[in-house]
């Protein structure tokens, strides 16, 4: 070969050695010089990660650091599977709820990566960013990039731990707090995270096109969040990389650990980190009167300065009305209305409350009162929040509820969170409610800033007497909170007396939003022939009912005036008081059955006064109950003993889903109760109960339901 090669002449010998001299400089330079090509990164510069152009104030960094030369080494990690075999790696729980510990990660405008210097890099394990159920599972891991000998390159660099977050429905309050913030801040509790630590979210789903302003400086004071899409800049909390060179990190954890409240994870978050987590809020907000009256001003300098200018671009648009408008100040807490509240001389007293005993007043913010009633030393009266809202899911006679529990002489806030309400100002109008009553739905989550002393906090569900769900009895029974429900509607008619109480209202306009076009049922066409109805099965059951398929048979009856007027009978009979079984045979199962749950679960309701206020009064007996035997809650063992003892008396949860959350929440070993050390890894999850028998006999309720006016 030697002699052949040798043979051959020289221009050709030159172009064969030409490629082996350029893979020998290739491979040195490769060894001696950063590969981290900041030429390649500079077209993600331009754009975000979802192709949009930068802003111009986006694209600043808003951080302090400024890009140098630094050393920093490969990266190296361990994860929390290291101990398993290759088959219990590959599990499902294990796939879910991987956590791994980088050392050395860093962020530019691509992503996350990690640099290696080793001829063949070895890439991380996919690694689930999500603390939801397995619809929302989101396997991640970083990139790899080549690293030189020298370890040095040019590049920002934060002397602290980042945590690696995906988050579901950033819009939604209740997801965020308990698929996101609350598993996030589980991770910082379990991975010694401070208040110095920085997050990247690395992606949001399901966001509607909207994305929740809600804070997070009471948890990370210094830190910053990283983000890839300029959607997700949503306060001065989140910043996207610096554009001039990475941002790296002495470590950096990744994944949330499968860990919510509810069934879908395969962790349970201790109970103890809700409760750090409200008093974080507490301490941050308004532990002082001045630390409140900073954020009030704040939040009016804020107010403020939306209304300039708002009211800028009307005059700019010849909008006369608006440019004149006004906003409200601080309207979240302006609106709030407050019963049997006495002024009080507390430190949190901004301003006096004008009212007498039983009348309605407003305070912004609220007082507390003292531990006993101003009249007749009476033992103190329950606390009872009404929440409203004013979109789906109203409470009709919300005003009439309010007054009977004040006349019963029950200390009540109605509030309504549809105003601007703010994490801070919603934890604050919560931090002294004993009860909360609200329609089922995001506002119930808010459940985590009640405070946790006697009496045990209980929730009641505001529902429509044909629909009920389970999602608020998981997050209520992990920060062992009782959860009841109340109905008032046609098939729970006790007596004639109730039906009185609670007419059924027949809500045509929320029938019509969802059968719109655009609407969440819209594919359900109604005044359809039954020859037609039948053709229209057909297509559903094939899966054939195309976006045009609908508008063909919207057409067939727009265009038919009798077709037109059976559409509007058969409404009146879907959104009727009685099971529609005729138009479920008409039109089949799926579609008349979607219609009717999103419906029932949304429309307006009444609430049966006379049996709420009796069951205040079962609630009142059992807080001097709890007051009286507020000593044995010394010691750790005791500490849930009396949400424990509500279980054993089929008293602490009132709906048909009960059992089943209980059993995961709080009595198998997946329970959230006891002793967590939740500044300790080595034990974290742990119940470190010495006394275990606290939890015997939790299995031998005899129905789950509370004996009271109330089921």
């Amino acid at each position: 070969m030697v002699k052949n090669f040798l043979a051959m002449k020289r221009s050709r010998r030159c172009l064969l050695a030409l490629p082996v001299f350029i893979g020998i400089f290739l491979i040195i330079s490769l060894q001696t010089l950063d590969v981290v090509d900041l030429r390649h990164l500079s077209q993600y510069n331009n754009v975000d990660t979802n192709g949009k152009p930068f802003l111009e104030q986006n694209n600043r960094w808003r951080p302090s650091t400024v890009a140098r030369i630094v050393q920093v080494p490969d990266s190296t990690w361990t994860c929390t599977d290291d101990g398993l075999s290759a088959s219990e790696k590959d599990s499902s729980k294990n796939r879910r709820s991987r956590q791994c510990v980088v050392q050395n990660l860093c962020v530019d405008r691509k992503g996350a990566f990690i640099r290696s210097s080793r001829w063949f890099p070895e890439s991380m394990p996919e690694i689930n960013l999500n603390g939801a159920d397995p619809t929302y599972d989101s396997h991640w891991r970083p990139r790899v990039e080549r690293s030189g000998r020298s370890k040095a390159f040019r590049a920002h660099y934060v002397d602290e731990t980042l945590f690696v977050h995906g988050l579901i429905a950033p819009d939604h309050f209740s997801h965020w707090l308990y698929n996101g913030m609350m598993p996030l801040y589980s991770a910082t509790k379990r991975f010694n995270g401070t208040k110095d630590s920085w997050t990247f979210r690395t992606q949001s789903l399901i966001n509607h096109g909207r994305q929740g302003k809600w804070e997070m400086r009471h948890v990370f004071q210094t830190g910053y969040e990283l983000v890839l899409g300029q959607e997700e800049l949503t306060s001065e909390f989140q910043t996207l990389p610096p554009q001039d060179a990475p941002i790296c990190f002495r470590q950096a954890v990744i994944g949330l650990g499968s860990q919510c409240a509810l069934i879908g994870c395969e962790y349970n978050i201790p109970s103890d980190v809700y409760l750090a987590f409200r008093d974080l809020i507490s301490d941050y907000y308004w532990r002082t009167p001045q630390t409140w009256e900073s954020h009030l001003a704040v939040r009016q300098q804020g107010i403020d300065t939306a209304a300039t200018q708002d009211r800028q671009l009307a005059v700019e648009n010849n909008i006369t009305a608006a440019a004149t408008t006004q906003k409200t100040p601080l309207r979240c807490l302006d609106l709030v209305k407050y019963y049997n509240f006495e002024p009080s001389t507390g430190q949190d007293r901004l301003q006096p409350l004008k009212e007498s005993k039983h009348q309605v007043g407003q305070l912004s913010p609220d007082t507390v009162d003292p531990e006993m009633d101003h009249s007749a030393n009476a033992p103190r009266r329950l606390v009872v929040a009404i929440i409203q809202r004013y979109g789906s899911r109203r409470v009709i006679n919300d005003q009439e509820l309010a007054e009977g529990l004040a006349a019963a002489g029950y200390r009540v806030k109605w509030i309504t969170f549809d105003s601007g309400c703010g994490l801070p100002e919603t934890a604050y109008l919560l931090r002294d409610v004993n009860v909360m009553l609200s329609p089922h739905g995001n506002a119930i989550g808010t459940s985590i800033f009640m405070p946790s002393t006697n009496p045990v906090p209980t929730l009641i569900s505001l529902d429509p007497s044909r629909y009920s769900e389970s999602w608020f009895i998981n997050t209520a029974s992990a920060m062992g909170q009782r959860f009841m429900q109340t109905v008032c509607g046609p098939n729970r008619y006790l007596d004639d007396a109730t039906k009185a109480r609670c007419p059924y209202y027949k809500d045509e306009a929320g029938a019509h939003k969802l059968l719109s076009v655009g609407g969440m049922v819209e594919r359900f066409v109604l005044g359809l022939s039954d020859e037609q109805a039948k053709s229209y099965r057909d297509k559903v059951d094939k899966g054939e009912l195309t976006p045009k398929a609908i508008e063909e048979f919207r057409d067939l009856v727009e265009r038919n005036p009798a077709a037109r007027q059976l559409a509007k009978e058969e409404l009146d009979v879907l959104i009727g008081p009685e099971v529609p079984n005729a138009l479920v045979a008409k039109y089949g199962d799926g579609v008349v059955w979607q219609f009717l749950e999103l419906f029932w679960r949304d429309t307006p309701r009444h609430v049966d006064v006379p049996r709420v206020v009796a069951f205040m009064h079962e609630l009142q007996q059992d807080q001097e109950r709890e007051q009286a035997a507020a000593g044995a809650a010394s010691t750790p063992e005791l500490k849930y003993q009396q949400y424990l003892t509500y279980i054993r008396q089929s008293r602490a949860c009132g709906v048909k889903y009960c059992k089943a959350i209980l059993r995961r929440n709080v009595i198998q070993e997946s329970r959230v109760f006891g002793v967590h050390s939740i500044d300790d890894p080595s034990r974290w999850g742990q119940s470190m109960l010495v006394d275990k028998t606290v939890f015997d006999g939790l299995e031998e309720g005899p129905n789950w339901l509370p004996d009271s006016l109330l089921t």
